[in-house]
């Protein structure tokens, strides 16, 4: 749900090879699949983010709005993103209003006008779109969508908020949730740690150890054995 329409295009075509290697069948196989085992409101998330349709800013046109941060009119080796650069804030302000009358404002919850925001919007949008919903509503955008939502859906919609938030934390959290308590989900850890090393491993064990007091290094090995502690430690490094 959180990745570049070229990524999505790019996994459908690769779900479609594993998933039927000796048939013919469309990209759209992945958008079946999840028809026939997904339900409801969750089921026209998953669809929607699916499609690959999600609005995009061009690459040049974040990278001229990246800004020093400088104080005393001296540079500090520090940047920021100007979003009055990016974002139309004043679209912000009416998405943030729909949402708080799809949710907060009235009895009951109007979940289309939430997939339809959370799925169309692109990123840097959609947190602006949140910060302008706090000033609305007085509540996180979170706490409202555990409010008023429930289940995968409600999963779905914070997995979002959280990956435009900070998407190092997210993993951070979700490694915690792997690694403590009873037994290792040894599916979800698998798959960050070997799918993050070259984008945000670094900024993942920073957050992971605020969050923890501990390093990502010390509790795999705490927590798993053999050739398998091996590898992922090999893969998370000590450093």
């Amino acid at each position: 749900m959180t990745r570049t329409n070229a990524q999505i295009h790019e996994m459908k075509h690769a779900y479609r090879d594993v998933a039927l290697p000796n048939k013919k069948c469309g990209c759209d196989q992945l958008d079946k699949d999840i028809e026939d085992d997904t339900s409801g409101d969750f089921k026209r998330l998953l669809v929607s983010a699916g499609q690959g349709n999600r609005k995009e800013i061009a690459e040049d046109k974040i990278l001229a709005a990246v800004e020093d941060v400088k104080i005393d009119g001296k540079p500090t080796g520090q940047f920021r993103i100007n979003f009055e650069k990016l974002v139309d804030f004043e679209l912000c302000k009416c998405e943030a209003e729909a949402l708080y009358k799809a949710g907060e404002d009235k009895w009951g919850t109007d979940e289309k006008e939430f997939n339809r925001i959370f799925s169309f919007y692109d990123f840097y949008t959609l947190k602006v779109i949140y910060d302008e919903y706090v000033k609305i509503s007085q509540r996180d955008i979170l706490n409202s969508i555990d409010r008023e939502t429930s289940g995968n859906f409600k999963k779905g919609l914070r997995a979002i908020v959280e990956n435009i938030r900070c998407r190092p934390m997210y993993f951070a959290h979700k490694l915690k949730d792997a690694i403590t308590g009873l037994g290792t989900d040894d599916d979800t850890l698998i798959r960050i740690i070997v799918s993050r090393p070259e984008i945000d491993m670094v900024q993942i064990k920073q957050c992971y150890l605020a969050i923890t007091e501990r390093t990502l290094f010390r509790d795999i090995m705490d927590d798993t054995s053999g050739d398998y502690k091996k590898m992922l430690c090999a893969i998370v490094g000590k450093n």
